[in-house]
């Protein structure tokens, strides 16, 4: 009996001794963030280059989720924002340094889609969650990786609202040009195939180079085709030059119009000058003014995704405060599976609207509005249309 009960105390120490190890057990591994460190959120966005203040719109977004929110169970927030360069190399030399940080619970971003389906990969592989606020891209949700999430839109939704206005405007003859970029192209193909929907004709699509910047001989060359209707897929930096060149090479009559991408006004509206009056794009409903107002007395005039971003940071961090385990040394134990399961279950309404996440990682509900380059009263905006 003696030898029996000295088994069973054995037994019941070991069991004690594993007890806190399987209060935390994660199927996908768990964070551990020291006492008196802080919870680091990592970012990819870009800070330099032809897209940067789109970057840093970002970058302002997210911080300002921290500012407003604050501590979580007494550990700091720090965001570390790398230089993603709104493609896949950096963005993958990025995820690998982060997913590697012990102290980052997850990633706002990839900022383009070129970046966030290679990182992806990356971060599936370490099971370190991202929420994108600006990758669109179609497939970046098709593809199965359970750590991917976003604030912003799928592009079917865009491709198909831009392709229902241009026919019902009577502009169902167009031409299709994109940046050959993951974003851009798979957007601008998408657009043309619903323009071919709804009865309408591609009557050409070509594929500019980001970085160029004389398009004349594209501009030249589908000319004589007549379209009603130039859509660009891609970002500001080229599309406002599409939108000016368009006019010094004749085609006045001819209607622009592009994505979120082109939705800056730093970016399109002032640099492109009067050349973008009457340009349309689409883009997401506006946010909360009052949040606008708040952003605008602290950063200066939104661009485009810091909404995004700040809602995107918001439910990372509402994430962590709802898993995180705090332990009597001061520490805390986030599952990793556990922070994925509660991005996955969230029910939010934030300064973008009501945020849910369907089966794949993407934003149920979202809607996309048409906007037009207007001068009003002295002033070039984009007006958002009733459509």
């Amino acid at each position: 009996m003696k030898k029996r009960t000295h088994i069973l105390i054995l037994l019941a120490a070991f069991c004690l001794v594993l007890s806190p190890l399987s209060a935390h057990a994660d199927e996908w591994g768990t964070i551990t963030i020291p006492a008196g460190k802080p919870i680091k959120i990592g970012m990819g966005t870009m800070l330099t280059g032809d897209y940067a203040s789109m970057g840093i719109d970002i970058k302002h977004g997210a911080e300002m989720a921290i500012l407003d929110h604050g501590p979580v169970l007494g550990h700091s927030l720090v965001l570390q924002a790398e230089d993603d360069g709104c493609s896949g190399p950096p963005s993958v030399a990025i995820a690998e340094k982060l997913c590697n940080d012990p102290l980052v619970v997850g990633l706002v971003g990839y900022m383009c889609s070129g970046g966030s389906k290679p990182a992806s990969d990356i971060h599936n592989k370490y099971k370190v969650v991202m929420v994108s606020p600006s990758s669109t891209a179609l497939e970046l949700t098709a593809r199965g990786i359970p750590i991917f999430f976003r604030t912003c839109w799928n592009d079917r939704i865009q491709a198909e609202r831009a392709a229902a206005f241009a026919v019902k405007r009577g502009w169902a003859n167009v031409v299709v040009l994109h940046d050959k970029s993951d974003y851009g192209q798979s957007l601008a193909e998408d657009f043309g195939k619903n323009i071919e929907k709804r009865g309408g004709k591609v009557l050409a699509s070509e594929g500019l180079t980001r970085g160029d910047k004389d398009f004349s001989p594209v501009l030249t060359k589908i000319k004589p085709l007549r379209p009603k209707l130039i859509y660009f897929g891609g970002m500001a930096a080229e599309g406002v030059l599409v939108a000016r060149q368009m006019k010094r090479v004749g085609l006045r009559k001819t209607h622009f119009m592009s994505d979120d991408g082109c939705y800056t006004e730093k970016d399109f509206i002032q640099a492109g000058g009067k050349a973008t009056n009457g340009c349309y794009v689409t883009y997401a409903k506006e946010p909360d003014p009052v949040w606008v107002k708040r952003f605008e007395a602290k950063y200066g005039p939104r661009q485009t995704f810091s909404p995004q971003a700040y809602d995107a940071t918001t439910i990372l961090m509402r994430a962590v405060k709802k898993t995180a385990k705090k332990q009597q040394d001061g520490s805390l134990i986030i599952g990793k599976k556990a922070l994925r399961e509660s991005i996955a279950a969230t029910g939010y309404d934030g300064i973008t609207g009501r945020i849910a996440f369907d089966a794949h990682g993407d934003r149920t509900g979202s809607v996309v509005k048409i906007y037009k380059v207007v001068d009003e009263n002295g002033k070039r905006f984009f007006k958002q249309l009733e459509f």
